[in-house]
C-alpha cells in the first residue's frame, strides 16, 4: 500500500524509581531505530525522553513508588511520539521561570520542560487524568 506507515508501539508501566529510566532509553532507541533517525535526532530524543521521565519520577510522584510512570512509544517510518504520564497532582507550565533569564541561570532545577521543547518538533501537556501527561513528537528530517 503506497503512503501507509508500518508503526511499533512499545508501552511501559513502571513505579517512580529512576532505575527505570534505562529501560525506557532502551524502547526509545529501537522506536528511534525503526524511524531511521540520524545520530543527532536519536540523541535529542534520548535527552529529551530521559528528561521527561526523571520529571515525571521526581516532580510529579515525587519518588513515591506507589505512583506509576506510564510511557507509550509510537514509532512510524519517519516519526516518533512518546506520551509519558504520571500520577502526581500536575504543574502549570506557564508559570516556569525563563531559564535564560539573568536570575535564574544558577538555578539548579527548572531547565527540563525548557530543553525538552527545544529538542522535540512538538511537545504538548494534558492535566485530565488524575496526573500530569506529556506527549513529544520528533519527526525524522530528510
Amino acid at each position: 500500500m503506497a503512503g501507509k506507515k508500518k508503526s511499533k508501539e512499545f508501552n511501559l508501566v513502571f513505579p517512580s524509581q529512576v532505575e527505570y529510566i534505562e529501560k525506557v532509553e532502551g524502547l526509545t532507541e529501537k522506536a528511534c531505530a525503526h524511524a531511521k533517525f540520524s545520530e543527532d535526532e536519536r540523541d535529542s530524543m534520548a535527552i529529551a525522553v530521559t528528561e521527561a521521565v526523571n520529571n515525571a519520577i521526581l516532580h510529579g510522584n515525587k519518588k513515591n513508588p506507589v505512583k506509576n510512570v506510564h510511557v507509550s512509544i509510537t514509532a512510524t517510518t519517519d516519526a516518533v511520539r512518546v506520551v509519558i504520564r504520571d500520577e502526581g497532582d500536575g504543574f502549570n507550565p506557564q508559570k516556569i521561570d525563563n531559564p535564560l533569564e539573568p536570575q535564574n541561570l544558577l538555578k539548579e532545577s527548572g531547565r527540563g520542560v525548557f530543553i525538552v521543547r527545544s529538542l522535540m518538533d512538538e511537545v504538548s501537556f494534558d492535566f485530565c487524568q488524575g496526573g500530569t501527561e506529556i506527549t513529544l513528537v520528533k519527526i525524522r528530517k530528510s
